[in-house]
């Protein structure tokens, strides 16, 4: 088959040429032809046939493949260039049905991608939860309930390590009671609500202000005792105690409320977080809980009623400034109440009630709501029953008796 082409490219140069030189010119060829068929594959390009044959040598384009059906020539220079025209504009546009399958899919690749889609907008950032407070003290109400949340939590651990060291403890034992005390309540709040550290875990400047406070008051208070005659009930330690009280139970509700728990669970918090701390000291020192009993003046109520007007205030859609003014007020206002004029709650008014009371340290005393003297109002007593009762038979408006 090459042979027969070579022969078929070089039989116009005999036609044209004539004599015994377009013989010769012909052999010549054939012999070339034959050469090259006989001659290694590496050594049989197709540009020095067509230079033996004094052929142009063509590049071939890239993406063409040889094995595409070749088309008729055109038979004038026009209908080339017009031919050539119209492959260009095929070339650009989209491949039609008629075209090779090869032609297609170069039309396909050569073809313009279609343009990206427009990235959607960013997120606008989240605002911040109003149910929080910032994560140290500034100028604004929330930063202050962070300040009196750090003054708090001082005071608390002041109180429980002057406690734990008047039972004797030493001064790691009095300083973990104070930390106790301080942290407690805030701890059992978060492994109630499901979290997996505790607060002072993250926020570790806590567990720091208690471990100072607690080595600084068991090294400091009997000093001060001596010399200024301070005493763990003294006016300045009550409203230090107001305050921290007002501060934990308005963070508590916070806790609950960013957690998702229903209302009355939010509250609960509230009062855990500020007298839970407590509890656990009087467990630990042995003596009766004060949250538990009426041998003093009011605490955990307080606490409950703070929380109980933060979520309150909360319903109505008040901002959070006023929101931690009402709740920590509520609860301050009424500890000053009640340690002012003695507030306690009431107990069973039976004698063996009210001596169980007296073993714990309950004398009897303090404003308390008479809660049996109302409910012996509303109810009748017994003589006063008989009397009625015989009343109406003598009258004859009971059992059948006729009517006046």
């Amino acid at each position: 088959p090459a042979a027969t082409a070579l022969y078929i490219l070089a039989f116009p140069r005999t036609l044209c040429g004539g004599g015994g030189g377009s013989s010769s010119h012909l052999g010549g060829a054939l012999a070339a032809a034959r050469a090259a068929l006989d001659a290694p594959a590496a050594r049989r390009p197709i540009a020095a046939i067509a230079a033996r044959l004094q052929l142009p040598v063509v590049a071939p384009r890239r993406g063409i493949t040889t094995d595409v059906p070749k088309q008729a020539a055109s038979s004038s220079a026009s209908s080339s260039r017009s031919s050539t025209a119209s492959k260009a504009a095929t070339t650009s546009a989209a491949p039609s049905a008629a075209a090779p399958p090869k032609q297609q899919y170069r039309a396909r690749v050569e073809a313009p991608a279609p343009p990206a889609p427009p990235a959607p907008p960013p997120r606008p950032p989240r605002p911040p939860q109003s149910d929080s407070m910032p994560r140290y003290p500034e100028l604004s109400i929330p930063g202050m309930l962070r300040g009196a949340d750090y003054f708090g939590t001082a005071v608390f651990a002041m109180t429980g390590t002057i406690a734990a060291a008047s039972r004797g403890m030493d001064i790691f034992g009095s300083t973990l009671v104070g930390t106790i005390t301080a942290v407690g309540g805030g701890t059992i709040r978060d492994i109630l609500l499901g979290k997996g550290r505790a607060f002072w875990m993250v926020e570790i400047e806590y567990l720091w202000i208690c471990a100072a406070t607690g080595v600084g008051t068991f090294l400091a208070w009997p000093h001060l005792v001596k010399a200024y005659g301070v005493s763990e009930n003294d006016e300045w330690v009550n409203w230090g105690d107001a305050i921290g009280v007002g501060a934990f139970c308005v963070i508590g509700a916070m806790n609950g409320i960013r957690s998702g728990v229903p209302c009355a669970a939010a509250v609960a918090c509230g009062m855990f977080t500020a007298t839970f701390g407590g509890l656990v000291r009087d467990v630990l020192m042995q003596r009766p809980p004060r949250i538990l009993h009426s041998y003093t003046d009011l605490y955990a109520t307080t606490a409950l009623s703070g929380a109980i007007v933060y979520m309150v205030v909360r319903s109505f859609g008040a901002p959070v400034g006023v929101r931690i003014l009402a709740g920590a007020g509520t609860a301050i206002a009424m500890r000053w109440a009640a340690w002012k004029y003695d507030l306690r709650l009431p107990t069973f008014d039976i004698p063996e009630a009210v001596q169980a009371a007296a073993a714990k340290g309950d004398d009897g005393r303090g404003l308390r709501l008479p809660l049996g003297d109302l409910v012996a109002a509303l109810t009748p007593s017994s003589t006063a029953v008989e009397v009625v009762k015989s009343e109406e038979l003598k009258s004859g408006m009971i059992f059948g008796g006729g009517k006046k």
